[in-house]
């Protein structure tokens, strides 16, 4: 028997305040990563919102005792579309899916205990006019603050890619949060579902661990931000002193270039002394010696682009210093689709790992060799380095070297870049070297 239309009317509202709202402030945040245009993703959860309908009415009025069936089936698709649909890292989107379903399910508990006290007979019915309504001022009073709140703090704190690590474990804080209210309304005393959310005193108790959570979260946006501007300080700092390294090596070349010409008067006499003697063999033994004393009024160029040029170079004189043969041949243009700040911590991280292993190298063929090239869809980047030790693995699964401590710092940052132009990292040792190497896509 088909129940009336305006129960299903009832039903259906339900169903989309359910999920329209809370996936709205899921996919927020990551609005510009998006797997599919704006179009097709609207046109998506259009055809999921009539799903979601379907359960709900299946659930209340023809499952039969098996309402949970649909409940499941209904979870299930929210989070797999939720998981195509957003192209971020795991830990990221997981995190930011429990946070927003923890609050879904304390607007959905708080809504069922205020409808209890206004309407306790249509309360004790499965979702009536009044829960929808109810549940439409509650989501007006709790879903303003949040959007501001995913808007102003978790949105830049997530846009932000300061190693990648983090992610790994944070969800497990808003897990630990549904893990409690799971608990308390299907463990609570033998009470049912229904019970449990009249009860006042556990919609106060949601209501704790919700501000609890909200505070939680603050706070770690905070430390991620926090940790973010400490990155970008050292990265300017590190592009700081590659310029003044360039900066030095002009100085030195004006400096090399005026005392030359100080000198040149001194030089053209003795030429001119060797002419009237008719002293050609000297003359020519002296221009010789003289040329190859000229300096080099050439400042190095390894590539067009600024940013990876100041890297090698501030790079190139440390290996220089140190002794270790730099081998590079780069081809990476001056306007390239990627950050400027990603290309430098790109490059310093690699780089700077291989030249800080060489250094632990004890050998006389220690040596760091640096291949990059760029076309219309890619960038490749490999570096190579002398390397004679083992490598180990830590639990996140970033190699470092028993030998040198610290071996592979900046991996995580270069993984980050990796992920963020859809391309990837390797490393591994064949032949006494070191292979790191990056693709990245730069039609994203």
């Amino acid at each position: 028997m088909m129940p009336p239309l305006y129960r299903i009317a009832e039903m259906c509202v339900y169903s989309l305040l359910n999920f329209l709202p809370f996936m709205a402030l899921a996919l927020y945040p990551f609005r510009s990563r998006l797997r599919f245009s704006v179009k097709i993703t609207v046109c998506i959860i259009v055809v999921i919102s009539f799903i979601q309908m379907g359960l709900g009415l299946w659930a209340a009025f023809f499952s039969g005792g098996k309402a949970a069936l649909a409940s499941v089936v209904s979870t299930a698709v929210y989070v797999v579309f939720y998981f195509i649909a957003v192209k971020v890292n795991f830990g990221k989107a997981l995190f930011t899916l429990l946070m927003i379903s923890n609050t879904a399910n304390f607007v959905v508990a708080a809504s069922k205990c205020i409808e209890g006290k206004i309407f306790p007979e249509l309360a004790l019915q499965s979702y009536r006019w009044s829960f929808s309504l109810i549940m439409l001022v509650v989501l007006a009073v709790v879903w303003i603050p949040l959007f501001i709140y995913t808007k102003k703090v978790y949105t830049p704190a997530v846009e932000k890619e300061p190693t990648g690590i983090e992610w790994r474990y944070l969800w497990l804080i808003p897990a630990t949060f549904y893990l409690i209210w799971y608990y308390m309304l299907y463990n609570n005393n033998g009470k049912s579902s229904l019970e449990t959310a009249l009860d006042a005193g556990n919609t106060v108790f949601l209501l704790f661990i919700n501000v609890g959570a909200g505070i939680v979260y603050y706070v770690i946006a905070m430390l991620i931000n926090e940790q973010e501007k400490n990155i970008r300080l050292s990265d300017n700092n590190h592009r700081l002193a590659m310029q003044n390294l360039q900066y030095e090596n002009l100085q030195e070349k004006i400096a090399d270039a005026r005392r030359a010409k100080h000198d040149v008067r001194h030089h053209i006499s003795l030429m001119q002394e060797y002419v009237r003697n008719k002293q050609y063999g000297e003359l020519e033994k002296y221009l010789n010696s003289y040329q190859q004393s000229l300096p080099d009024d050439t400042l190095i160029s390894f590539c067009e682009n600024k940013a990876v040029n100041a890297v090698m170079l501030y790079f190139a004189q440390a290996a220089k210093d140190a002794d270790i043969d730099y081998d590079v041949k780069a081809i990476v243009p001056e306007k390239i689709a990627i950050d400027e700040t990603d290309l430098s911590v790109l490059f310093g991280n690699l780089i700077e790992n291989a030249t800080d292993a060489c250094k632990e190298e004890t050998g006389d063929n220690r040596k760091i060799v640096i291949r990059a090239m760029t076309d219309e869809y890619t960038l490749c980047l490999g570096i190579d380095n002398t390397f004679s030790g083992t490598l180990k693995k830590d639990l996140s699964g970033v190699l470092f070297s028993s030998k040198h401590i610290g071996y592979g710092v900046g991996v995580e940052s270069v993984k980050s870049i990796a992920e963020k132009y859809g391309g990837a990292y390797r490393s591994e040792v064949k032949d006494g070297m070191f292979m790191s190497s990056v693709l990245l896509n730069l039609k994203t």
